[in-house]
Formats: structure tokens, sequence, C-alpha cells
């Protein structure tokens, strides 16, 4: 994005196109040699929000040959097997925790689906109506960008 948009300096922005540029090259290395990998958010980089991880799902689909179910196991089952808390979350399975999010629509149709969240179950416990404050700026900036 351009600087006039983002307001971030040539250096930050320099900085920035590097580490993404690197994580970018190790993101196709390893699926290109099914090497386990989890994805997450938290790339210290600009304008990634922590409450909009069907933006880095997203752009895993677009950097890679991987299908939405791929990308959201990653972000589930494989999250907890590189954590070593597999037997507890990560998959739907007898005895684990009820660790689940309710959508109103399938993220294997469309990823975006994952930005609307219905409902929370945390260890089985329901939060019925989560809330999520959002920065309406970085939003906008973001959805700008982002492309059907």
């Amino acid at each position: 994005m351009d600087t006039s948009l983002t307001k971030v300096n040539e250096t930050v922005k320099e900085n920035s196109r590097l580490v993404y540029d690197s994580m970018l090259k190790g993101l196709r290395q390893a699926v290109e040699h099914e090497i386990k990998i989890g994805i997450g958010t938290d790339a210290a980089m600009s304008y990634v929000t922590h409450y909009d991880m069907w933006r880095e799902l997203d752009h895993h689909m677009r950097q890679t040959k991987l299908n939405a179910g791929q990308v959201i196991e990653r972000a589930t089952k494989s999250n907890a097997e590189i954590l070593g808390i597999d037997h507890l979350t990560g998959s739907i399975d007898i005895g684990k925790q009820a660790d689940l999010i309710v959508l109103e629509h399938n993220p294997l149709d469309n990823i975006k689906a994952l930005s609307n969240v219905a409902m929370v179950m945390v260890k089985g416990n329901l939060i019925p109506t989560p809330s999520v404050t959002r920065i309406q700026e970085v939003d906008e900036l973001l959805d700008s960008v982002w492309q059907n």
C-alpha cells in the first residue's frame, strides 16, 4: 500500500517488505515440501489486526495452492499440534475441550465468512454474542485493497 494511505515512513515500509518477502518465501517452501505449518496473525506488521484472522487465511490461499479447508486446518489442528496441545484442542473430538465458533455462512465457500462470528464456545462455555472492538480506519483501508 502507498505510504500516503498507511502513514508509515519509507523505513518502516521497507522493513515490512523485507519481513513479508521472507515470510512468504518460507510459507511457499513449507507448503511445497509439505512441512507442517501453523497460521497466526502476530507478524509485527503494520495493519495486521488480531481480530480478522480471515484476512491471513485468505492471503495464505492467494499466495499458495491451499484451499479454505487446508488453511483452516493449519489455523486450528496444526497450530494445536505445533504447540503440543492437540490432545486438548484443535479439532472436534470426544474428550477435547469444546472450543468452537459458530458462523452464519460456510467459510469453505468464502473464507470471509470467518469475519462474522455469531457465537463462540471456549472450553464448553458459550459466549452467545461475542463482541470485538474493531479499528474502523484500518478495516476500511484493508477492505479497499481486498479483492473478492
